[in-house]
C-alpha cells in the first residue's frame, strides 16, 4: 500500500491568540483582497457576533472565537490559498496577538479488509494485555505525542481511531504539529508565527501524510 491515499482529507490551520471576531466578516476578507467580492456575496454565514464568527464560501470554513481563528479546507486542492489567506490576514497592522499555531491534517482511509483493519488495530493497540480484563478487546482511540522534529518549540501529535465516515474498515487520522511562539522581542509574536507558517507549511504537509501512511502500512 505504499501509494495508499486517503478518501476523504481535511487540513486547517489554527491559531491561538486575542481576537475580534466580529472584524472576521466575508466583506471583510473581500476588501482586503483576500478572498473574491463573489466569494463574499455567495459566503454562507453562521454567525458574526462579538464573540464568534464562523461562516464558509465553498472551500474554506472560518472559525473564530476570543482567543482562537481556525480557517480549513477540505479541497487539497486549495491548500495554497489556504496558507495565503491565513498569511495575508495576519500580515495585516492590527493582527498582532497570536500565541501558537497548529497545521492540523485530518484523513480518513479505507482497510483493505476486516483482516487488515482489526490488525491496524491490534498493531497500534496490542490486546494481549488487556485479554484478562476484558471481553475482546479493541482499540477505539489513541493519541501518541512526541518532541518537534526541527528547530522550533511545541509538538507533534498523532490520534487514530475508527472512522466515523467511511464504512465498514474505515480508519480516522489525525496529525496535529504544534507550533509555539519563539518570537524573542515582544510586539513581534504575530510575524514570528507568519514566518513559522511560511517556512514550515510544505514540510508539516508532507510530513502528516507520511506518517498517516506509514500508520496505514502493513
Amino acid at each position: 500500500m505504499s501509494d495508499l491515499k486517503p478518501e476523504l482529507e481535511d487540513v486547517s490551520v489554527v491559531l491561538v491568540g486575542s481576537f475580534n471576531p466580529a472584524i472576521f466578516h466575508p466583506t471583510w476578507f473581500a476588501r482586503e483582497k483576500l478572498i473574491q467580492q463573489e466569494e463574499a456575496d455567495r459566503a454562507d454565514i453562521k454567525i458574526v457576533s462579538p464573540e464568534v464568527s464562523v461562516f464558509s464560501i465553498g472551500w474554506l470554513q472560518l472559525e473564530v472565537t476570543l482567543d482562537r481563528f481556525a480557517a480549513r479546507t477540505s479541497q487539497i486542492q486549495n491548500l495554497e490559498p489556504l496558507r495565503d489567506l491565513v498569511r495575508g490576514t495576519f500580515g495585516l497592522p492590527r493582527h498582532r496577538p497570536v500565541k501558537q499555531m497548529g497545521i492540523n491534517r485530518q484523513a480518513q482511509f479505507r482497510s483493505p479488509g476486516e483482516k487488515e483493519w482489526h490488525a491496524l488495530g491490534h498493531r497500534l493497540a496490542p490486546p494481549e494485555p488487556w485479554a484478562c480484563l476484558l471481553e475482546k478487546p479493541g482499540m477505539r482511540s489513541i493519541q501518541v505525542q512526541g518532541i518537534r522534529p526541527d528547530k522550533y518549540k511545541g509538538r507533534l501529535s498523532v490520534a487514530v481511531e475508527p472512522s466515523l465516515k467511511i464504512k465498514p474498515f474505515g480508519a480516522y487520522i489525525e496529525v496535529n504539529d504544534h507550533y509555539d511562539n519563539d518570537a524573542e522581542v515582544k510586539g513581534n509574536e504575530c510575524d514570528r508565527v507568519m514566518e513559522i507558517l511560511a517556512a514550515s507549511w510544505q514540510i508539516s504537509l508532507d510530513r502528516s501524510i507520511h506518517i498517516m501512511q506509514s500508520v496505514m502500512r502493513p
